[in-house]
């Protein structure tokens, strides 16, 4: 015997237009939810109390729903065309507006908003989205139409320059973090400019991340009210140069990734060419020992690379064997990291640096490696911008500042998860969207209601 049971269903569509909702019914196994719009107090709408007439034809409009049910929920809106005389006794015609929905494309604006959120803030592929929107809620979607609204929304959004001036006002900012992207589908390089509480404040293609491409959007982002006094970025001089050709004040900090970088790869150079050598050798004596020590340190290669704080107990028990094995290089090398640390970690004040240097400088003379030599001069040549931190004050906060490689993570990030963002058009409006949600905690369903009608942001 079937038992039939009824509950109450609530949806962003009931919610809006809850005084036109006539009922509901089962149809081939959708839940269906029924707007009559004619049920709205229209007098009040229109701001008229003239008799309302309307056309006996009626159409309707099929919304999809986000459904949490083990079936799909569509909402019916039935609408008519009615009319009015106002005081001349002139016919005005209406139709009534269908809230909370888009009729372009026939979901909600919550199913909308959810898109946006996986798309944009959550990085979730187009694919992946659409498969979810299938699989969870019970919505038939493609990856095309989530692309379209992506660009819908983001070319009614505030435009890159208003943005950076919303964000300003809301927070303004005094720091810097510029950084150049790579992004898939084209030859050109994005631009980068972030501040310190890590907000992307605008990005914008060039030909390249060099020279006056880069003084071009630092000259224009300060016209538009962006006054630093503190900037940062990797050691490349085109950035340097930019930045003090338009901040010709402003304190200049390398950025604490790209250091880091630089003298990493040098290390791991240098113990890639030693188990080389080590590996020849053996080769050459037909040394057994020399064999496995070689095979050894490319197995741990990585965790001689990390520093004694992020080794495992395993790791640290192991690469102590492997150092009273190999008295030489590997221990030599693990000292030199040791020293490294000391300088980056542990270092207070300018002066407590440069004796830790000093002394790495005589482990690294003790080694006579090409690679690790390199690292010395990569030191010489950026000492006062890598640790700048130790000597100005205020700067210390940006010890491990790598905030301009974020900006280029967070592109990266959206674009392999999207396949590649083709087009400029589309890459802008990710951001315009990302910058709205993450920064000005724009809703995106109240914004497609309200359109480009909107007076500023508006807040959720």
């Amino acid at each position: 015997m079937a038992v039939m049971i009824q509950m109450q269903v609530a949806s962003a569509v009931t919610e809006i237009d809850e005084d036109a909702c006539v009922g509901s019914s089962r149809e081939n196994g959708t839940t269906m939810i029924m707007f009559a719009l004619r049920q709205h107090d229209f007098h009040q709408e229109l701001g008229t109390q003239a008799t309302l007439w309307w056309r006996t034809d009626s159409s309707h409009v099929d919304v999809h729903e986000l459904s949490t049910f083990h079936h799909p929920i569509l909402s019916r809106c039935i609408v008519a065309q009615g009319s009015s005389l106002d005081g001349q006794k002139q016919r005005r015609d209406f139709t009534p507006a269908i809230k909370g929905v888009s009729t372009s494309q026939p979901m909600s604006h919550s199913v909308i908003r959810l898109a946006c959120d996986l798309a944009v803030v959550c990085g979730v592929s187009l694919r992946h989205s659409a498969l979810l929107f299938a699989v969870l809620c019970l919505i038939p979607m493609t990856k095309a139409s989530i692309k379209r609204w992506m660009d819908a929304i983001g070319s009614h959004l505030p435009t890159p320059e208003q943005m950076l001036q919303h964000l300003l006002a809301r927070t303004p900012a005094t720091e810097c973090h510029i950084d150049g992207s790579d992004p898939l589908g084209t030859d050109h390089c994005v631009l980068v400019v972030k501040d310190a509480p890590d907000r992307i404040l605008i990005t914008h293609e060039a030909a390249s991340e060099h020279g006056e491409d880069a003084r071009k959007l630092l000259h224009h982002i300060k016209d538009l009210g962006l006054h630093v006094t503190a900037a940062f970025s990797d050691d490349s001089p085109s950035f340097t140069e930019a930045i003090k050709a338009v901040w010709p004040h402003a304190r200049f900090q390398a950025d604490h990734f790209h250091t880091v970088k630089h003298i990493w790869g040098h290390l791991k150079k240098a113990l890639l060419s030693s188990r080389r050598k080590v590996k020849a050798s053996g080769a050459e004596k037909n040394d057994a020992h020399l064999m496995a020590l070689a095979k050894q340190v490319w197995t741990l290669r990585w965790a001689l690379l990390k520093k004694p704080t992020n080794l495992s107990l395993e790791e640290k028990q192991t690469i102590a064997e492997l150092e009273r094995e190999d008295e030489g290089f590997v221990q030599r090398f693990r000292r030199i990291i040791r020293q490294l640390v000391n300088i980056f970690d542990h270092a207070h004040s300018e002066a407590q640096a440069k004796i830790k240097l000093k002394q790495l400088r005589q482990e690294i003379n003790a080694v006579d490696d090409a690679h690790l030599q390199k690292m010395l001069t990569f030191f010489d040549d950026h000492w006062e911008q890598a640790l700048r931190y130790l000597r100005n004050k205020g700067m210390g906060k940006h010890r491990r500042g790598s905030n301009s490689e974020s900006g280029r993570r967070l592109l990266r990030r959206l674009e392999k998860n999207h396949d590649g963002i083709r087009s400029v058009g589309t890459r802008q409006h990710y951001m315009q969207i990302y910058q709205a949600i993450q920064y000005l905690s724009v809703d995106i369903a109240e914004f497609r209601e309200q359109g480009p009608q909107m007076t500023g942001p508006p807040r959720v």
